[in-house]
């Protein structure tokens, strides 16, 4: 009884690990899964940390423990998610630390970023790589032109402009994109086509690989385009 307890009181992982995978977030699910492994206390605690922290930059913390820990809500279950959060801090010290224990891998190819939202931070600071011009779309108030906020709480990775001035709908899979992409890429689209009033809206989807399905359901859409991203590094000596 007393370990029942103690486990509704626990963040509980598997609950996570649904929750992204619900939201299309099965790359981000798989690297939690796989991240710092043990059954040590601290890296449970710590895992747990890592695992808000993924929540947290998806927005879907909230809807986490509404949804599934309504522990967290409580004043305790704030005081557990800080001891969860210190943890995973106190772990990447460690790490950077260099304490001789290898640095577990949980993402096995080195060309691809972890998170869709280090894609996402990347292109924003770097839209001339998809066209020239290409900027963030100008935004008033509380309004993000990244995860741009669309009504019902659906939010568009980026929302640009080209140098024309035409809204630009940037929709980011760190891993593959497959052709049910282009259904919710579709359905931004008229979105910000009905709230700005404006008769064209582009398309850009981008991703680490573009499947054969993809291609093919945007072959006769000529305002959509797929782009394949490729990781590189340079080294300098100094």
């Amino acid at each position: 009884m007393v370990e029942t307890l103690r486990e509704s009181k626990m963040l509980p992982l598997n609950a996570v690990y649904n929750l992204l995978e619900e939201n299309e977030l099965v790359t981000e699910a798989t690297l939690l899964r796989n991240s710092i492994p043990g059954s040590e206390l601290s890296k449970r605690r710590a895992k747990r940390g890592m695992a808000l922290e993924v929540l947290r930059a998806k927005d879907l913390l909230d809807k986490f423990i509404n949804e599934s820990w309504p522990y967290g809500a409580t004043d305790a279950g704030k005081a557990r998610i800080a001891r969860y959060d210190k943890s995973y801090e106190e772990w990447k010290i460690s790490k950077s630390d260099d304490s001789g224990d290898e640095i577990e891998d949980a993402n096995p190819d080195a060309d691809r970023f972890v998170y869709e939202n280090d894609l996402q931070n990347y292109l924003a600071k770097n839209l001339g790589l998809l066209e020239q011009g290409m900027t963030l779309w100008p935004v008033t108030g509380s309004e993000k032109a990244v995860e741009f906020q669309l009504e019902g709480g659906r939010r568009i990775d980026i929302l640009a402009r080209d140098r024309d001035g035409v809204p630009v709908v940037i929709e980011l899979k760190v891993s593959r994109g497959h052709e049910r992409v282009i259904g919710q890429a579709l359905y931004y689209r008229a979105c910000i086509r009905e709230k700005f009033g404006v008769p064209i809206v582009r398309t850009v989807i981008v991703a680490r690989e573009i499947d054969a399905e993809l291609r093919i359901a945007t072959k006769e859409l000529s305002d959509v385009q797929l782009f394949q991203y490729q990781l590189s590094m340079t080294l300098t000596k100094i």
